[in-house]
């Protein structure tokens, strides 16, 4: 499978945003992409195509990839959780469970099998939050072996957060193709690009709040 494995240094660093706006990249330099986004929790309860007052639950990321993509949702989203926790935690809530095979199982038949399809996995959280019973989202990259996008959020404290996540990607046998400096507020306080790349010789995009990706971006995705 041709693709990247998108992940996080922590949880809300945006990388649905940019997964997003990686979607509308390729779509502008007329390349072919699916999304893949396996879990979702946090889903809304009350979306108005609920049927007879009955709410259903609405994966509000995954939509968007569908509706960007314009492919079923079906073949972007399969587990969807109401609570906003861990997707092991989310299902238990519910008196369900989720395990790595079948995640691994939905991706392996969702997946688009063009070569020159770029399959965008979105893991959950952080590289080490949980995403599936006993299983972290670093079990799951490493089991599709596909390159890694680190989307790291623009704040204090991120160089930290970056560093470690880098090497625990690293020692997992995986290479991190880019990191995405996200600003997911309209004013940075801080913006760390000059001292982040001080400390790695991974190519460092930035991502400015609202702002589309520039074209260099393909330098680093082939």
């Amino acid at each position: 499978m041709r693709g990247f494995f998108i992940t996080g240094t922590d949880t809300d660093t945006g990388k649905t945003w940019f997964m997003l706006k990686f979607g509308e990249f390729l779509l502008k330099h007329r390349c072919k992409f699916h999304f893949l986004k396996p879990v979702e929790s946090g889903c809304w309860n009350n979306h108005p195509s609920s049927l007879d007052g009955k709410k259903i639950l609405f994966p509000k990321d995954a939509m968007l990839f569908s509706t960007l993509e314009s492919v079923p949702l079906n073949t972007i989203c399969k587990y969807m959780f109401k609570a906003y926790a861990s997707p092991p935690r989310s299902a238990e809530m519910e008196n369900k469970s989720i395990e790595l095979e079948e995640i691994l199982d939905f991706i392996e038949t969702n997946k688009n099998k063009d070569r020159n399809c770029y399959n965008l996995v979105e893991g959950c959280g952080g590289f080490y939050s949980p995403i599936a019973n006993n299983k972290l989202t670093s079990d799951l990259a490493i089991e599709l072996n596909l390159p890694v996008i680190l989307v790291v959020k623009n704040v204090l404290g991120c160089i930290n957060h970056t560093l470690l996540s880098i090497q625990a990607i690293k020692t997992s046998g995986l290479n991190i193709k880019f990191i995405i400096l996200n600003n997911i507020n309209e004013e940075t306080a801080l913006d760390n690009y000059n001292e982040l790349c001080q400390f790695t010789n991974i190519p460092i995009v930035r991502l400015g709040f609202n702002q589309e990706l520039d074209s260099t971006l393909l330098n680093h995705i082939n």
